[in-house]
């Protein structure tokens, strides 16, 4: 049993009971669906990206992008970090080759040069990160890349979060890389 003194003079002596305590769960229902609503429901999803979007998202992380353009038939934005780390954005699944496309997914990849290129297999083995690929590239540099999907939709937090586990990944193998000598 709930008193008035336990609320407030105001209150009737019970409302644990009857028409009172049907009018406090109403305005305690009241209250909440003002404050209730869930914060997911609340946010904003990126379901793709324009290319102007994407450019914000990389000076919001602190980038600097130094140049735009197209590789073959993709459109890219080339990024450099506090740390001088070179890396390239590349759009994928893209809905045209315009500069008004639309991508639903982003390949974000730094690419490092080898002292001696027939290492590269060696130095592939040594580099295990789960939230990185890391590969050979056609132009025989050592690649290491995050894709991002925003098929059904991610936060912009979410996507600022990708790019600095890409960004922190991507200097801990150059770091490794240039301790061991094996960068040119």
């Amino acid at each position: 049993m709930l008193l008035a003194a336990d609320f407030g003079a105001s209150l009737p002596t019970r409302i644990d009971q009857g028409p009172n305590m049907n009018r406090f769960a109403l305005a305690v229902a009241f209250v909440l669906a003002g404050f209730g609503a869930p914060a997911f429901a609340q946010t904003s999803l990126l379901k793709d990206f324009s290319w102007a979007e994407m450019r914000a998202e990389l000076v919001e992380a602190g980038i600097e992008v130094t140049k735009e353009g197209l590789s073959g038939d993709q459109r890219f934005l080339a990024g450099k970090d506090d740390t001088d780390l070179v890396f390239g954005v590349y759009g994928a699944q893209c809905d045209n080759q315009e500069t008004t496309q639309r991508c639903t997914g982003a390949d974000f990849i730094s690419s490092f040069t080898l002292k001696d290129p027939a290492k590269i297999h060696d130095i592939l083995d040594t580099i295990d990160y789960a939230a990185l690929g890391d590969y050979k590239g056609s132009d025989g540099r050592l690649k290491v890349a995050r894709y991002v999907i925003f098929d059904g939709g991610i936060t912009r937090e979410n996507l600022q979060t990708n790019i600095k586990v890409f960004l922190a990944l991507s200097n801990e193998i150059w770091d490794k890389l240039d301790d061991a000598d094996q960068l040119q």
